[in-house]
């Protein structure tokens, strides 16, 4: 069973440009730490990642992993397909405008190792990823609006 968390922020840019650089996986490794490298694997019919495989820094062991994405209006969903070392990535960024026209997004994340680890590690692990990603992507999206 995987360690879920989440977390809300406020983007101050316009929700467009945040889900613009959410879907430019070739740009990731430029702004989330520990992305070494990605590959768009394929696309859907209106072009956009449906699967991706990345390469990441975790600390003990490069790891590599594919994902496959969904949209739901501006909502990117995504899920492990295959990966070494990890049995579980799944997660969903939900986007929403505020009255002042900035971006509102709840980044939710569930993973897990293959690895003998204890919860609170599996737990630690996946808060790390959820804060640098979230970190990244406001960054990211406001040095862009």
């Amino acid at each position: 069973m995987g360690q879920k968390v989440n977390e809300e922020t406020t983007i101050a840019a316009p929700i467009d440009t945040v889900w613009e650089v959410i879907i430019d996986l070739d740009t990731y490794p430029e702004w989330t730490e520990g992305v070494l490298e990605t590959e768009i694997v394929a696309t859907d019919d209106d072009g956009y990642p449906h699967r991706g495989r990345f390469k990441v820094d975790a600390k003990v062991a490069e790891i590599s992993y594919v994902i496959e994405y969904r949209y739901i209006d501006y909502d990117v969903a995504w899920h492990l397909v295959e990966g070494d070392t990890i049995s579980q990535l799944d997660g969903l960024y939900e986007l929403w405008e505020d009255d002042d026209g900035n971006t509102g997004v709840r980044y939710s994340l569930e993973v897990d190792v293959d690895l003998p680890l204890p919860g609170f590690l599996k737990k630690r692990a996946a808060r790390t990823i959820l804060d640098q990603g979230l970190t990244g992507l406001k960054q990211r999206a406001e040095s862009r609006a």
